[in-house]
């Protein structure tokens, strides 16, 4: 779910994964893996993120909890 968000942001904004990991000092490498869902970002990110594409750090993560549980 972040990661869809920060990209959704980051499509929103005209802006590429290159530009944000230059604005935000997060190495690309480690920014793609984030955003292909193989790490996790960590607050730290989230906040530089934020800053970057000039929105609130709430747009970036889910609302409730419950959202993030699959259903069984």
């Amino acid at each position: 779910m972040v990661a869809s968000a920060v990209i959704a942001e980051l499509e929103r904004a005209g802006r590429t994964p290159h530009w944000l990991s230059e604005s935000t000092a997060i190495g690309l490498a480690a920014l793609q893996s984030k955003l292909d869902r193989h790490a996790d970002f960590t607050v730290t990110d989230l906040a530089d993120i934020a800053d970057a594409l000039a929105v609130p750090v709430a747009s970036l993560i889910p609302a409730r909890a419950e959202e993030q549980e699959t259903p069984r």
